[in-house]
């Protein structure tokens, strides 16, 4: 029995319909129908009722249906387990990070680990969350620091390891410095935010809810981290949200906290893995290094 026979009488069981299966798997009718064939002489039993192009599972080719799922599975989980178990013996840690989340917290952990730990090397992957999933699933990364999903993901599990506040924040001298924390005024503002779907436009979306206010005036948006730009705001009147440890570091010399004290926020902050995986002692370590210094901050 082979893998990809039965990644092929999957499309079938799904479209009922040879032409379509060979639509989608880029085989000939005949290819298709020899597949079907070869399972049903490997098992000796009928697996489908034929109706000209189309076709109806039996009973039999029903519960094939479903053990082929667990076993693509479990293939997947395998190919994904040797990947974790290759990159364990050359010392590598496979990490993704969310933008917002590699500057402000992934790359100072980084480089404090790198000075003290010569045998080990990072392979960082820096995506939205969807992305880093999808990676996470397919055995190419090893660890994933996130914003907390509103339901977490299928085959991944993950780590509360600590939190991330934000404050809006704008150029010296703005004139939002004196709006006495009025939401409304917010309302007027030309923002600089991350694309919709990403955690901290997430946050400044719900904040305007919350308040009865109209979507923020949203004039640039970008896929990059808000501290490449901040010499945007610098330069415009533009504002935007950034965590307490940007604002306090050198991306955010010559900005200020708006005066709006409701406006503090926090996410959570996760680190996902896939379940029962191989973990490497050296990401074992790691992670728990990632955890005591997000916890402390």
């Amino acid at each position: 029995m082979r893998i990809e026979d039965l990644r092929v009488f999957s499309v079938l069981a799904e479209t009922r319909n040879l032409h379509r299966v060979a639509q989608k798997t880029g085989l000939t009718q005949s290819a298709v129908s020899k597949i079907v064939q070869r399972l049903e002489a490997e098992f000796e039993i009928q697996l489908v009722d034929r109706r000209g192009r189309g076709v109806d599972l039996t009973g039999a080719g029903r519960i094939l249906v479903e053990r082929a799922a667990d076993i693509r599975a479990s293939v997947a989980q395998t190919y994904a387990e040797m990947a974790a178990a290759k990159s364990a013996s050359t010392g590598k840690i496979r990490i993704g990070v969310v933008p917002a989340l590699l500057e402000s917290a992934l790359l100072p952990i980084v480089a404090r680990y790198t000075t003290r730990e010569d045998a080990i090397s990072f392979q960082l992957s820096v995506q939205v969350s969807a992305l880093l999933f999808d990676e996470l699933k397919d055995g190419q990364l090893d660890l994933a620091l996130c914003f907390m999903p509103d339901t977490e993901p299928d085959e991944l599990q993950s780590d509360d390891i600590g939190r991330q506040r934000y404050q809006i924040v704008a150029r010296r001298g703005h004139p939002l410095t004196a709006a006495h924390g009025d939401p409304s005024m917010l309302q007027s503002a030309k923002w600089l935010l991350p694309l919709p779907g990403h955690g901290l436009r997430q946050i400044v979306d719900r904040y305007f809810e919350e308040h009865g206010l109209v979507s923020p005036q949203v004039v640039v948006e970008t896929d990059a981290s808000i501290t490449l730009l901040t010499s945007l705001l610098r330069n415009s009147d533009l504002i935007t949200m950034l965590s307490d440890q940007m604002l306090q570091s050198y991306p955010g010399r010559d900005l200020v906290a708006l005066p709006y004290e409701t406006a503090l926020f926090e996410s959570r902050l996760r680190l996902f893995h896939r379940r029962k995986t191989y973990m490497s002692p050296a990401v074992q370590k790691f992670r728990a290094t990632l955890h005591d210094a997000l916890a402390a901050s």
